[in-house]
């Protein structure tokens, strides 16, 4: 057996996401004239969060539970599924286009097992081969007791979904499986999922014949699947410099800087968390507010420098300081020297990063 999953991750009950689900659940919900701002506030969301700039994300939990609301508001018990089988799937983004470029179907699974975490942290997805079957299971990072069945259906759908697409090809799984229960609305799954479905189950599965994993990709850019490749490690490496609440908290604040408006209880607002709670749990991860937005401020520095066509003043704009003096300083105690000079050395500005992010690790 051959399994491919993504390594270590966090446990905090904070858990990001960016969101997709929820995204295109709220674009339903408009289109079929149901008004969500009551729905996303008792899911603990805001519409911000969801439509404003790719990236700043939500945690897991508010994101089951809006599904879940929904479905009720909407009185649909299959609104997960129904919700996927109009989604535009380019909503996936990279993933999306990972598929697009891989060779065959059983290379696009192993790329949505291998950078699945660059849009959340709430599942393991695993590739696994048993004779002429290939499994793709989903397995929770954490047990947790907000049900999630809206959204493991929406998942299975939408991949299906993604691989008639790539492939050009009408196939049907093998099997689907799902982890809840379901007393209702058995029949009209199966119709829509055009395949055998079981429920209660150890974990979310879906296991496709080779005959389907063997099929190749009608767009396959061998080239461009490098560039995506490259480009999504990148990703995977910013997610782990920075998991569960803090995280959330680095997304808040790539928007908030700026405008300077990088207050704890700015932050705190935004994740729908008192100013005294989020100090509380940032120190149950062994870190503090100010700690976060000082390693994400050193990062930035490093990458905006490199790029000879922002100015020293356009980088303390975007890193949040008052002028370039405070950013001076703050570049000063980071990396011993000014930004300035930094620049102009580009073999300083890499020593100085290296060291710097072992004095942070």
């Amino acid at each position: 057996m051959t399994t491919i999953s993504r390594g270590d991750v966090s446990e905090s009950p904070f858990l990001w996401t960016l969101g997709i689900a929820a995204r295109e659940t709220l674009r339903y919900l408009e289109i079929k004239g149901i008004n969500a701002e009551p729905l996303l506030a008792s899911a603990g969301l805001s519409r911000d969060q969801l439509v404003q700039e790719r990236g700043r994300g939500v945690s897991v939990a508010s994101q089951y539970r809006f599904l879940e609301i929904a479905a009720t508001a909407a009185n649909d018990s299959l609104l997960g599924l129904h919700v996927a089988a109009e989604m535009d799937l380019r909503a996936a983004g990279i993933l999306f286009y990972l598929f697009a470029s891989s060779a065959t179907a059983v290379e696009a699974l192993e790329k949505l097992a291998r950078y699945a975490a660059t849009t959340s942290e709430a599942v393991l997805v695993e590739i696994s081969r048993h004779k002429d079957e290939t499994v793709l299971t989903l397995r929770p990072v954490q047990a947790h007791d907000q049900p999630h069945r809206q959204w493991s259906e929406f998942i299975a759908l939408a991949v299906i979904r993604t691989l008639r697409r790539m492939t050009n090809r009408d196939f049907t799984p093998s099997r689907i499986t799902f982890a809840h229960t379901r007393n209702s609305g058995v029949r009209e799954i199966r119709r829509i999922l055009r395949c055998p479905v079981e429920f209660a189950h150890a974990t979310d599965s879906s296991v496709f014949p080779r005959c389907v994993t063997d099929l190749p990709i009608v767009s396959a850019d061998s080239h461009l699947l490098q560039i995506l490749t490259a480009h999504a490690d990148d990703l995977l490496a910013e997610r782990r410099t920075a998991t569960g609440l803090r995280s959330m908290v680095e997304n808040q604040l790539l928007t908030l800087l700026p405008s300077g408006r990088v207050q704890a209880a700015v932050v705190a607002q935004q994740l729908g968390l008192s100013a005294r709670s989020l100090t509380r749990h940032l120190a149950g991860d062994g870190t503090t507010f100010g700690e976060v937005l000082d390693c994400l401020r050193n990062r930035l520095a490093i990458r905006y420098l490199a790029d000879q066509r922002m100015s020293l003043q356009q980088i303390a704009w975007l890193l949040g300081y008052s002028d370039l003096t405070a950013f001076n300083h703050a570049f000063r105690r980071w990396f011993g020297t000014s930004p300035g000079r930094a620049r102009n050395q580009p073999s300083l500005l890499a020593t100085r990063a290296a060291s710097g992010s072992a004095r942070q690790g």
